[in-house]
């Protein structure tokens, strides 16, 4: 019969039932289920990179027209960084073949498009550049997911990418839609994220001593 020496170490932790919380386990960031692809988008040094890409994405776009759907394979890829895990898996298949199909949509008009339409300083057209890049740049550059600005931009981005499932230039429509709406909703949803985060960072303040 042998006996464990109270001096000799125990590797193996002891399995009981009970398993209280401690203040470790309550310390620690809780792990998104989301694998982060592309890097963290609020780090300085991805948006010192991402901010001079997208700008000159933006003027080479605006200046050559036919180029324009250039910016929409911007916006999918940006609306891809940000979504979650399960959402991404979700909507990256009829989103990749809607775009795709916007994009052919898109040069097909503007190849049919008469030439006094088209300028060197953009063309007229519903925001076909502006509206995309409008998107990417928010969602690169907003860092909270749960603002309501960003929730915003995040139905902005999916609406106007699924627009190239309309059939023929109904996408033309979606666009002047995003255009004429938009203003309204961004001072919509940043009204309502300025009321609710001045009254937290109000509660958060020093209260005055008695």
């Amino acid at each position: 019969m042998t006996t464990n020496s109270p001096n000799q170490p125990n590797h193996s932790p002891q399995q009981n039932g009970y398993n209280p919380i401690t203040l470790d386990d309550v310390a620690k960031p809780p792990q998104s289920p989301r694998q982060d692809y592309f890097g963290e988008l609020r780090d300085p040094i991805t948006r010192c990179i991402a901010a001079p890409l997208l700008f000159f994405i933006f003027m080479f776009s605006n200046r050559n027209p036919l180029t324009a759907p250039l910016a929409l394979l911007v916006l999918l890829g940006c609306l891809f960084a940000r979504l979650d895990n399960h959402p991404r898996q979700i909507a990256a298949v009829p989103l990749t073949l809607a775009g795709i199909k916007l994009a052919f949509q898109m040069a097909e008009y503007l190849n049919s498009s008469t030439p006094g339409s088209l300028s060197l300083c953009g063309f007229s057209g519903p925001g076909f550049v502006w509206l995309p890049m409008f998107f990417s740049i928010c969602l690169i550059f907003i860092p909270r997911q749960d603002s309501v600005t960003f929730k915003i931009i995040l139905a902005g981005s999916c609406l106007l990418l699924a627009a190239g499932l309309l059939p023929g230039q109904g996408f033309v429509a979606i666009f002047y839609l995003l255009d004429g709406t938009l203003f309204l909703a961004m001072v919509i949803g940043i009204f309502i994220d300025l009321k609710t985060y001045l009254p937290a960072q109000s509660h958060s303040g020093v209260r005055p001593a008695h």
